[in-house]
């Protein structure tokens, strides 16, 4: 009876542990420990993790951007009242001056100094230069110039009847532009004005200013 007794209980025994483990495995899939497949695919309307502000598509930063200013939509505008002035930009410095003198430093790079900086000149004048200085560059590029004889008897003011340019290296620190008479006869008097540009062409979007100047004159 005691072994009949004790062959039961390990029978009822058997029963209870193959009941809980069957439970158990039941279980696992709500506890998340045992899918088949991957994460539920997120969808942008449901309120999860912080993010149910998204419920329609956000703007796209070029949607936002505003109207193009005008020079960039009509190329044929005039340009001239954001570059009637003094040039700058990559120019340190420049002016107009009667001479030069040159220097090289241990680049072997060109420095030039203005003699004699003026705004008039006289009829006799055997050139009129543009010394300047640009800024350290790391890219080899042309200063140019353009001459106008701006109110000048005889001569349309919108059509430039010179123009020099001086090409800049990397060790080039500074330059000058030599413009000479129209004429065998020297300079006509009146007004003058040089457009200063940089690049390789000159044009109202390389138009960096403008230098004007008076001859007078011969004494």
């Amino acid at each position: 009876m005691a072994w009949l007794q004790r062959q039961g209980l390990r029978v009822g025994s058997m029963h209870i542990f193959h009941l809980f483990l069957m439970l158990f495995c039941l279980c696992l899939p709500g506890l998340g420990w045992a899918q088949d497949g991957g994460p539920t695919p997120f969808s942008p309307d449901e309120l999860q993790h912080g993010f149910f502000q998204f419920d329609t598509m956000p703007t796209a930063p070029e949607d936002l951007a505003s109207e193009p200013m005008d020079y960039y939509k009509n190329p044929a505008l005039d340009l001239s009242d954001f570059t009637d002035g003094a040039p700058g930009g990559l120019l340190r410095h420049i002016t107009l001056a009667e001479s030069f003198e040159e220097d090289l430093d241990l680049r072997r790079g060109h420095h030039y100094y203005p003699i004699r900086p003026t705004k008039e000149f006289s009829a006799d004048a055997l050139a009129i230069h543009v010394v300047f200085r640009v800024f350290k560059h790391y890219s080899a590029y042309e200063i140019i110039g353009r001459l106008f004889p701006e109110n000048v008897t005889g001569s349309p003011g919108n059509t430039f009847s010179d123009q020099e340019s001086a090409y800049l290296a990397l060790e080039d620190e500074s330059g000058y532009l030599k413009f000479f008479p129209p004429s065998p006869a020297g300079w006509t008097p009146g007004q003058y004005r040089i457009d200063i540009f940089v690049g390789y062409e000159a044009n109202e979007i390389t138009r960096m200013g403008t230098l004007r100047f008076t001859v007078t004159p011969k004494a």
